[in-house]
């Protein structure tokens, strides 16, 4: 076997180019972690996909076409393999969860240092789960507890989308609104419709109104 082939590839997508930049160096001093591609959009990073075939993508949820989390929906349904670890600012308990519910193998702060970011490539490339300390610290929390039963645990993107469907608006007007595509828009109404065990539009509607979220 070449050191090519031993090497676990990488794609960053990040849309600041600072962050990928020392993301990058990080790794690349390791001798065992190459990246392979960096993508500052969810466009660029599904064609990347296609494209390289990584093994590992460290992923952003704020992405300025798409919601990291919709991305990685979309990059289930698309069959591909390559193991995600999102690296990301949103370290709230709903974010983790929704993120862990679409297939997320890992899940860091961008506050976690340089030796446990290229901990959790290596350990997400063994098959194991890799989350940084305030992630798990959130997860202990939740297990013990502490969170009231049974609230739904909508990101907080889900809970935009929500607010803006009690007020009325369209799938395309909140596109607009929240500066998202109307694809993404669709996933989040179909993830809150699901979480909230909601059937329709109107539904979700009228448990928006009940909790005063109308206004």
């Amino acid at each position: 076997m070449t050191l090519q082939e031993t090497l676990t590839r990488v794609v960053l997508v990040e849309d600041h180019p600072v962050m990928r930049a020392g993301v990058r160096n990080i790794l690349e001093k390791t001798g065992d972690i190459s990246v392979v591609g960096e993508a500052g959009t969810g466009e660029q990073a599904l064609s990347m996909l296609a494209a390289m075939t990584p093994d590992v993508m460290l992923l952003d949820i704020g992405l300025p076409d798409t919601d990291g989390i919709a991305l990685l929906g979309e990059i289930r349904k698309s069959g591909s393999r390559v193991k995600v670890v999102m690296l990301t600012c949103q370290i709230d308990e709903a974010s983790v969860r929704s993120a862990v519910d679409n297939g997320a193998c890992g899940y860091l702060s961008k506050a976690t240092g340089p030796r446990e970011i290229v901990d959790a490539v290596r350990r997400v490339q063994r098959g194991q789960v890799a989350l940084s300390p305030e992630v798990a610290t959130h997860l202990v929390s939740a297990i013990r507890g502490q969170r009231r039963f049974g609230e739904p645990t909508l990101t907080a993107r889900e809970r935009e989308v929500w607010r803006a469907l009690a007020k009325g608006l369209s799938n395309a007007q909140i596109a607009t609104t929240l500066f998202l595509s109307e694809h993404t828009v669709k996933f989040h109404v179909h993830n809150l419709l699901g979480k909230l065990g909601l059937k329709s539009r109107g539904e979700a509607i009228c448990a928006a109104h009940n909790r005063g979220m109308g206004s």
